[in-house]
């Protein structure tokens, strides 16, 4: 018997932390985990090994012994339920209505504001930090030839008083 299909996708304002998540977890940038690979550092959710099997299962379908992204979301998201105490209502791993927001997903060492920064970095066109820094620095008002006038005549004044 085949298992379920579940499926995940995380609304626009996690997105990015759970593609931090899987940018952290996929040190080789290949866009996938191998089985190896998610079992690293899918073990640091500290979940118990049997329940991390459970969740592989639930995850990896069809079965191919990978996770690419969309199955990552499920893997990870079955994580923040079960370390949340909380259990699914249907295939797409939503929480019951009226059930109040659940903490993020923790895996021990990862910094996820770090990968999220990174992230937004590699995602920025080159010549994108040179640009933005050529605004910030139009932005500010410029010295016009009066407030240089007016400095002259300040530090002349100053200078005549001594």
């Amino acid at each position: 018997m085949a298992s379920p299909q579940y499926s995940y996708a995380p609304p626009p304002n996690e997105l990015p932390y759970y593609n931090a998540l899987f940018s952290s977890a996929d040190k080789q940038s290949s866009g996938y985990l191998s089985g190896p690979s998610a079992v690293e550092f899918l073990s640091l959710s500290k979940l118990p090994v049997d329940l991390l099997k459970q969740i592989w299962t639930m995850a990896d379908q069809p079965a191919s012994n990978t996770l690419d992204p969309s199955k990552f979301h499920v893997a990870v998201r079955l994580i923040q339920l079960f370390q949340n105490g909380k259990k699914p209502v249907d295939l797409a791993l939503n929480l019951g209505e009226g059930e109040e927001a659940v903490r993020p997903p923790f895996f021990e060492g990862v910094n996820v504001q770090a990968a999220m920064q990174q992230q937004q970095q590699q995602q920025q066109p080159q010549g994108y930090h040179h640009l933005h820094h050529q605004q910030q620095q139009q932005q500010q008002p410029p010295t016009t030839n009066h407030d240089k006038s007016i400095g002259i005549i300040n530090s002349n004044n100053s200078n005549s008083n001594n």
